[in-house]
C-alpha cells in the first residue's frame, strides 16, 4: 500500500483520506506535523491514488484491517488516528477493531451512518453502469468544497479521483452507504475530537453531534467557513484547532 511519510517523534499520526481522494489531501497536515517534530503518515487506500491497482476488499472494515497491516509493516504499535469523510468511517472501524492501537482519534467531515443509504447505493450503481472518466468524477470532486476552487486545483483533484479503479469506486461507495459503526461508538475509549464544516452538504454538523453523543467524552467543533474538506478549505483554522489535540500529552 502506497503511503507518504514525514519523519519525527512517535506516537505517529496517521491520516486516512476520503472517497475518490488520496494521501495528497493530507500532505498539508503532514507538513505541519513534521514542522512540529511529529512523525506523520498518510496511505492511499487500496483501489485509490497510487494504490489504485491493489485488490480489495474495498470495504470500510477491510480498509481498517489494511491500515493495521500497514502499521505492522512500519513498526508502529500505537498512533493518533485521523480520518476524513469515508476515511473517518474507516477510522471509526479501526478504533473499534484495534482499540489498543489508538491513542487519539480525530474524525473530520464524517458520520456514523449514511443519512440515505438507498441514495448512496443508487449512486454506486450509476457509477458501475457508466464510464469512469472526467465527467463522472467532476461532480464528486465539486462536492468536496464549499467555496469555488481555482481551475488548476480542481483539475488536480479530478486527476486524483481518476486514479481510483472503477471497481474500488463502486464497491467502496456501496460499503460506505451500508456501514454503520454508529451503533458501537460507545465502545471507543480514545480521546476523540470531531470536526465538521458548517456548509458540508454530505456530512453535516448534525452528523457530528450524533457521534459526539455516542463517543464518551468526545468534543465537537464546527468550522464556519468550510464544506466537506476543511483541512484544504481553511487550513489555518483547521490546523490551529486540531494540532493541539493531536499533540496533547506528548
Amino acid at each position: 500500500m502506497h503511503y507518504v511519510e514525514r519523519p519525527g517523534k512517535e506516537p505517529a499520526v496517521l491520516c486516512i483520506h476520503g472517497y475518490c481522494q488520496s494521501s495528497a489531501y493530507w500532505v498539508p497536515t503532514l507538513e505541519r506535523l513534521g514542522a512540529a517534530g511529529i512523525r506523520g503518515l498518510a496511505p492511499d487506500l487500496p483501489g485509490f491514488g497510487a494504490s489504485g491497482s491493489l485488490p480489495g476488499p474495498y470495504t470500510m472494515m477491510g480498509y481498517a484491517d489494511r491500515v493495521a497491516q500497514l502499521l505492522d509493516a512500519c513498526g508502529l504499535e500505537r498512533i493518533a488516528l485521523v480520518g476524513g469523510s469515508m476515511g473517518g468511517v474507516v477510522a471509526q472501524f479501526f478504533a473499534l477493531r484495534h482499540p489498543a492501537r489508538v491513542v487519539r482519534l480525530l474524525l473530520v467531515a464524517t458520520g456514523g451512518f449514511a443519512a440515505d443509504p438507498a441514495a448512496g447505493l443508487a449512486r454506486a450503481e450509476t457509477i458501475a453502469a457508466g464510464p469512469w472518466n472526467p465527467e463522472t468524477v467532476r461532480p464528486i470532486v465539486a462536492g468536496f468544497f464549499h467555496r469555488a476552487q481555482d481551475a488548476a486545483r480542481l483539475k488536480e483533484y479530478q486527476q486524483i479521483a481518476l486514479q481510483a479503479s472503477q471497481k474500488a469506486a463502486v464497491e467502496a461507495a456501496r460499503s460506505n452507504a451500508e456501514a454503520r459503526p454508529f451503533d458501537r461508538l460507545g465502545e471507543i475509549g480514545a480521546p476523540t475530537l470531531i470536526v465538521q464544516g458548517r456548509h458540508d452538504r454530505a456530512r453535516t454538523p448534525e452528523h457530528g453531534a450524533l457521534m459526539r453523543e455516542r463517543i464518551p467524552g468526545a468534543r465537537l467543533e464546527v468550522l464556519e467557513s468550510c464544506g466537506h474538506t476543511p483541512q484544504l478549505e481553511d487550513p489555518d483554522a483547521f490546523h490551529d484547532l486540531v494540532l493541539p489535540f493531536l499533540l496533547a500529552g506528548r
